[in-house]
């Protein structure tokens, strides 16, 4: 049994370490999308007193405000600072998937934690794009893990409840499943009131504090409210030629929400697990509704907690060969020539810029086919083919062969962000911010001095666009191009497979 734990905490360190040192890596040498921009441009807004609204809840704040406090009282780069929290938790999210497949899978659970950690859909997104999902995935995947990880016991359903509030306070992307909070038909009868307790304590505690640092919640949800409507969309099915002209499938919530639905049936009559289901509606999302680059993300450490690596490979291979065109097209994005920073290095390292040629508006049909039609296709076929397979056989049960996770292993998961919260507060009480912005407004008027990026244009908004040249045999799409095909060989083959079978 020791042995088995040593070798556990072994491959927990190498997935860990793996996956951050990647993530940083990217995170510091490239500068990154829009979202960056306005990370910035918002973490000097809160230095400034100005207010900052983003369509969640002001839980993001808190990780721009310290980003700044980073970058300023430390040599760490501003965009990487403000990628810094979405890096950790995505790192650990791979420990989790790890963690996770091994409680029904050990042969496999190595292999899946360290899948997401070197995942080039992952990096993208999270470390070159700049993104917050990871918070939401991760919190999302370890309240499920927690109730489904044992018996039944409220203990449990209370903590399932508080770490599923953390997901949406961190983004919302988790709201549509409040509706697998009732236990389904044939569990261990517990009340769910613990489940709701576990919720509203967290939320409300939350809420407490944004209201005493100024945000008003019920401003906070009607911006939410909004937002998921119709959010920003950028390329999917209701772009494709013979449905652009379907105005109600951009107000995805309307006919989305129905879906959900019909899932949380499955999954209360012991069809379908939980986990399938949020996979199947992630999926299902993707493949109807209009996207943002970063929703792509979602599926991807559901795909492999479940262990369904070979469909994990078909989805990042037509993601990222989509994901790499999409960045570098400027005409495919929300405004023009808003994302062409996300591959510009820093300087020194100059000669990993992708060539200009793929910036050129005669490669836009290319990026829309891939965007519009092949990737819808693909997602869809997927979710079709976990709806089959996730039907065939009866949805695992909790309490039997999983009782090998305790509740105390989500106080573990817990503790990074529990001590971000401490440090983030520690901060917020002894720093003098008064000395922090002219520090940072001397950071991001450099910012183009220091990345291979120059000022497209100021206004209406900030626009940073790479300096891209010449075709260079080393350049970051053709490294992430190489990745992305040893992630899905990785993925596809079969290790347990005998020569002579």
């Amino acid at each position: 049994m020791a042995a088995e734990r040593a070798w556990a905490t072994k491959d927990r360190l190498i997935i860990f370490t793996t996956a951050l040192v990647l993530r940083i890596a990217a995170g510091a040498l490239f500068f990154g999308s829009v979202d960056v921009i306005n990370a910035a441009e918002a973490s000097l807004g809160l230095f400034a007193g100005r207010p900052v609204h983003v369509p969640y809840f002001p839980t993001i704040n808190a990780f721009l405000w310290f980003g700044g406090v980073l970058s300023a009282k430390l040599p760490l780069p501003f965009p990487l600072s403000l990628k810094l929290a979405p890096i950790l938790f995505d790192s650990l999210t791979a420990v989790l998937i790890r963690d996770l497949v091994a409680r029904t899978a050990r042969d496999l659970a190595f292999r899946a934690g360290l899948l997401y950690a070197i995942s080039p859909v992952a990096l993208l997104i999270i470390s070159f794009q700049g993104q917050w999902d990871s918070i939401a995935l991760f919190f999302l995947l370890l309240a499920f893990g927690v109730r489904e990880g044992g018996s039944s016991l409220r203990r449990r359903e209370f903590c399932f409840g508080a770490l599923f509030a953390v997901s949406l306070l961190a983004k919302p992307i988790a709201l549509p499943f409040l509706a697998l909070f009732p236990r389904r038909k044939g569990d261990v009868l517990t009340p769910e009131w613990p489940a709701v307790a576990g919720l509203f304590a967290a939320l409300s505690s939350a809420f407490a504090i944004s209201e005493a640092y100024g945000y008003s919640v019920g401003e906070s949800l009607i911006r939410i409210s909004a937002y998921s409507m119709k959010g920003v969309q950028m390329f999917g099915l209701p772009f494709s030629p013979w449905l652009a002209g379907f105005a109600a499938l951009s107000h995805r919530m309307f006919w989305i929400a129905p879906i959900m639905l019909v899932l949380a049936v499955f999954y209360h009559r012991g069809t379908l697990s939980a986990v399938d289901s949020m996979t199947l509606f992630y999926l299902f999302s993707l493949a109807t509704a209009g996207l943002s680059p970063q929703y792509l993300l979602w599926p991807l450490p559901l795909l492999l907690v479940t262990r369904r690596l070979r469909p994990a490979a078909i989805y990042t291979g037509v993601a990222t060969g989509f994901l790499l065109l999409f960045y570098m097209n400027p005409w495919a994005s929300y405004f023009a020539f808003e994302n062409l920073a996300i591959f510009a290095p820093i300087r020194q390292l100059a000669w990993l810029l992708p060539p200009a040629v793929l910036a050129k508006r005669e490669l836009l049909p290319v990026v829309q086919a891939l965007g519009n039609i092949v990737f819808p296709a693909c997602t869809l076929s997927i979710a079709l083919f976990v709806l089959n397979k996730g039907r065939l056989q009866p949805a695992e049960r909790p309490g039997r062969a999983q009782d090998d996770w305790p509740v105390r292993r989500a106080v573990w998961y817990s503790a990074p962000a529990l001590l971000l919260a401490a440090i983030i507060l520690l901060a917020k009480l002894t720093i003098d911010t008064r000395l922090v912005l002219p520090r940072l407004l001397e950071i991001w008027k450099a910012i183009p001095s220091q990345y291979a990026v120059h000022v497209e244009s100021l206004k209406p908004a900030t626009l940073l666009v790479g300096d891209f040249g010449k075709f260079g045999p080393l350049n970051i799409i053709v490294l992430l191009a190489v990745l992305a095909m040893l992630w899905c060989t990785l993925a596809a083959v079969d290790m347990n497979r005998r020569p002579n079978s």
